[in-house]
């Protein structure tokens, strides 16, 4: 079904490439000024806090100071990876030459200025997975509007603003995957597979695992992608393991090395690799995520809940793209190379999902913890159109581009927050979680500055937590910022309460009157979503 799109005369290649160069400069020009006037979210002060502590306990094992370890091992998160702050100090050293934002404290500063960080390896996480793409359908026309589709999708655009640690993590798996699909194809094609090849794919490989310790999945999409080349090239998986021992050897102890020179908190003890297994799997206690209307225990989830979560994430295109699978399956799979490619990260996405529902891995934020399988779903899905009808892509694609557009100047700095279509029919605010990262801090510390009512009482403290999505933002004017539940059981003076998400379906404390909702219209329909609420209370 697929047709020869035709340029017209007028567009000519080159001046294809000159807009399509002109659009990738404004598109990095304006996000990277709107990531650095977001709001800070909840995670951040915690990853920051986190580095801090692993460059102190690395002091400590060459012997610079004498309690970095034992501060670094006190502390609940002390296995979160680190991996991605080695580049992003790099990045925030050379870059505070130039930028520096005076009127918030250092660290402050840093965080904001560190949303610029996120927004490169964001954007260049969509420029492999265009990679990938060209990979697949050879025409770089199609590719380049992929790109744009990818780069202008809310909801990753959205983490791309300020996601410190979802985010990296994407790009490394979207560079790793198209690095191991390079050397299978040099294997399907019996080119050589060099040295620097593995070196490579272990370094990348290794910086994903020091990210988050999750980064071991990887492997199993590695393992599904040596399979199916097995099967390309025929020969059996004993042949190619003989042939390739001494290099497959090389990439493990390569990879483990990487891992463990990224992550301090390991170095005294290697062995705390499992503590670290561990921790993730059982933290954190008590967190719920409201889907569909029910608070999904982390610890505890329904087999529903990532199905849920992707049929209102994932943009109409790939939910087409997913319902013509069936229509162009043997046109896939009749070349190699594209059950090489298309296979393996078809298969490796299923197989993720569904081992993550057998093992019961606790998620919770929506998508946020498998975020970097929303890429491969839109590589494979825009694929599956394209191979489907050239005509057909096109349309849906230039479509999507346009409505992300208009979507994205309405919802900003709420990207992340964006619900496809199918949310109209359903009572978002009441049905799913919405900020959960806190990001309308900074909107919400605005509007309190600037809230006349609010200004009327004296010695008012303002009560949100975590108080840091706030206070950063707050004039002078309020030298008081407590906790949230510092309130309770009770307060006899005026304040004033900020809630957000989780908060919002908190009981107020007695005599509190409602200010102002700090929210927004999404899509095209009246149906404001609620980011906060901001009270006065006796």
């Amino acid at each position: 079904m697929s047709r020869t799109i035709k340029i017209p005369k007028k567009l000519s290649k080159k001046s294809l490439n000159l807009i399509f160069n002109i659009f990738l400069l404004i598109y990095l020009i304006f996000g990277f000024y709107l990531s650095i006037n977001t709001g800070i979210s909840t995670d951040e002060f915690i990853e920051q806090t986190n580095w801090k502590l692993s460059k102190d306990a690395i002091k400590n094992f060459f012997g610079l100071n004498n309690h970095g370890y034992s501060n670094l091992y006190s502390y609940e998160w002390k296995f979160h990876g680190v991996g991605h702050h080695y580049f992003s100090q790099v990045y925030l050293s050379f870059i505070s030459l130039f930028i520096h934002i005076d009127k918030y404290s250092e660290d402050v500063s840093n965080i904001l200025i560190n949303h610029s960080f996120i927004f490169l390896i964001y954007f260049f996480s969509g420029i492999f997975s265009k990679k990938i793409v060209e990979f697949v359908i050879e025409d770089k026309l199609f590719s380049n509007i992929f790109l744009i589709f990818y780069l202008l999708y809310p909801y990753l655009l959205g983490h791309g603003f300020y996601n410190p640690k979802d985010i990296p993590f994407l790009f490394i798996w979207i560079l790793s995957s198209y690095i191991s699909i390079k050397i299978f194809l040099k294997l399907y094609e019996k080119k050589e597979i060099s040295i620097l090849n593995i070196l490579v794919l272990s370094l990348t490989t290794g910086i994903l695992l020091s990210i988050r310790i999750s980064g071991i999945l990887i492997i199993l999409q590695y393992f599904i992608i040596f399979i199916i080349t097995c099967n390309a090239i025929e020969k059996t998986f004993y042949e190619i393991i003989k042939s390739y021992f001494y290099k497959i050897i090389l990439f493990f102890f390569l990879t483990l090395l990487v891992t463990f020179s990224l992550y301090p908190v390991l170095w005294n003890n290697p062995l705390l690799v499992l503590d670290s297994i561990n921790q993730m799997r059982n933290i954190p206690y008590g967190v719920c995520t409201l889907t569909f209307g029910k608070c999904m225990d982390a610890l505890n989830l329904p087999s529903s809940y990532i199905f849920i979560w992707l049929f209102f994430k994932l943009p109409i295109l790939a939910l087409i793209g997913l319902l013509l699978f069936p229509f162009v399956e043997k046109k896939i799979f009749t070349k190699s190379r594209n059950q090489i490619i298309l296979g393996s990260i078809m298969l490796s996405t299923i197989s993720i999902i569904f081992l993550l529902i057998l093992l019961e891995v606790n998620l919770y934020d929506e998508l946020r913890h498998i975020m970097f399988l929303v890429p491969l779903i839109l590589i494979s899905t825009y694929s599956i159109i394209y191979l489907f009808s050239k005509k057909i892509t096109l349309y849906i694609g230039m479509l999507s581009i346009t409505i992300f557009l208009i979507q994205n100047f309405n919802m900003y700095p709420y990207q992340y927050t964006w619900f496809n279509l199918f949310g109209n029919f359903v009572n978002i605010n009441n049905n799913f979680e919405l900020d959960y990262w806190g990001v309308s801090g900074r909107n919400i510390a605005k509007k309190i500055n600037t809230n006349t009512e609010i200004n009327k009482i004296n010695d008012k403290c303002i009560y949100v937590s975590p108080k840091h999505i706030v206070e950063p933002f707050i004039n002078n004017n309020y030298n008081c910022v407590k906790p949230y539940f510092s309130i309770y059981p009770k307060s006899s003076e005026k304040f004033v309460l900020v809630k957000y998400t989780r908060n919002i379906r908190r009981e107020n404390p007695s005599g509190c009157k409602l200010i102002f909702v700090e929210e927004y219209n999404l899509n095209f329909v009246k149906k404001n979503l609620k980011m906060g609420e901001v009270y006065i209370c006796n």
